[in-house]
């Protein structure tokens, strides 16, 4: 029995050294690149939900792998076809119903998983006016995790989240 016991932090061990990948570090500069790029796609995501709205610009961002997941308020979208059939149409609805519509930024965050993967938040105020003249602010978070494939950087999962719209008077 006194075998069998130490069998088991070895085996623990073993185990644990086996399934550890050897890291790789990152030199400060291309962790910086890496920040940049995640910072870039996701203004450029919120800047092609603005008028003029660019359907096109906000879908070449996304992978259409079949690992392509959006989360908004709740709502899943699990299949990129989906999501390039809706773009447009939601797109118009926001044209239809918004004279104005602007994301101003708060606070962007990144995190570097690899230099070929990471993770991007940005906060924002999604400051709007309707065409009946209501002007209204909505507090938004996005989170992007997006890889490098071979058509380039691309967001594999997306979740966005809107808070209460306050009418601002």
């Amino acid at each position: 029995m006194m075998k069998f016991l130490l069998l088991i932090p070895l085996a623990v061990v073993l185990l644990f050294t086996a399934c550890q990948k050897s890291a790789t570090v990152l030199s400060e500069e291309l962790k910086t690149e890496v920040s940049d790029t995640l910072e870039a796609i996701a203004v450029e995501f919120l800047r092609s939900w603005e008028p003029p709205f660019h359907p096109d610009k906000a879908l070449e961002l996304f992978t259409q792998s079949e690992d392509f997941c959006l989360i908004i308020d709740g709502l899943p979208i699990k299949e990129y076809t989906e999501w390039a059939k809706g773009v447009p149409n939601f797109m118009s609805d926001d044209d239809y119903f918004f004279k104005s519509y602007t994301h101003d930024i708060k606070d962007v965050r990144t995190v570097v998983l690899s230099p070929d993967a990471g993770v991007v938040t940005i906060i924002y105020v999604w400051d709007s006016i309707s065409n009946d003249e209501v002007h209204a602010n909505t507090d938004g978070a996005i989170t992007l995790t997006c890889r490098r494939e071979n058509e380039g950087w691309k967001i594999v999962h997306y979740h966005g989240s809107h808070d209460t719209e306050k009418v601002i008077e």
